[in-house]
């Protein structure tokens, strides 16, 4: 292997796994990046990791500031607002394309999936719950068979889930968001382009609703419609 393609190669699995530890609460939102730390926890020298670091900062999962370096950066109300505005156009069209395009396998496996997030019941949000939940809409959008759909939902949920600090959750959508899950899979597979596509933007709104509630207490509904 060439020097430059080892080097890729390296920065590659270095991003991988530092957004890894992100998921494994090994990282928390707002917590430093030691360059030494991280050599020594993922065995590299710091080329590769710091290529890494400046990557996932272009992606803005992580910021860097003068003297205190890169650490992971936490999701804001406005940001939050904005990226959730996305998700709803993303989620609408996925969902109108995974009816036209879908088979019944692919359902199958959309079935599993919200049967294993609604089976995983903690007493409160974790990374596990989150990933879960981030399953079931990547898969819907791999129903569309679209790969540019399927690559902006899963940065869009990424930026979401990695970066919402769990202190700020409380437990009270989680058993209505199993539910919406399954009733939005009965519409779709009755085949129901505008019923789903309704339905999906409403989850998402109430999704939206209930990240921005517990990043501010003092949010009032239709404060963030302004950029």
């Amino acid at each position: 292997m060439d020097a430059d393609k080892e080097v890729r190669t390296l920065t590659n699995e270095a991003y991988q796994k530092i957004k890894q530890m992100v998921l494994q609460q090994r990282v928390a939102p707002g917590q430093r990046l030691v360059y030494k730390d991280l050599c020594e926890m993922l065995n590299m020298s710091r080329t590769p990791i710091i290529n890494a670091l400046n990557r996932l900062e272009q992606e803005h999962f992580v910021a860097s500031e003068a003297f205190r370096g890169f650490y992971v950066k936490p999701i804001d109300v406005q940001e939050a607002w904005d990226l959730f505005g996305v998700r709803e156009a993303l989620e609408a069209y996925a969902v109108e394309e995974a009816i036209k395009r879908a088979d019944p396998a692919d359902f199958e496996v959309l079935r599993q999936k919200v049967g294993a997030h609604a089976t995983y019941m903690p007493l409160n949000y974790n990374r596990k719950k989150l990933i879960l939940d981030a399953e079931i809409h990547i898969q819907i959008a791999a129903m569309a068979k679209n790969k540019v759909l399927e690559t902006q939902m899963r940065m869009n949920l990424e930026h979401v889930y990695l970066r919402f600090r769990l202190d700020h959750a409380v437990p009270d959508r989680m058993a209505s968001a199993a539910d919406e899950h399954s009733r939005l899979l009965n519409i779709m597979e009755r085949k129901d382009l505008i019923g789903s596509v309704e339905f999906i933007r409403r989850h998402v709104q109430k999704a939206r609703d209930y990240i921005i509630s517990c990043l501010s207490s003092d949010y009032e509904e239709g404060e963030f419609y302004q950029a």
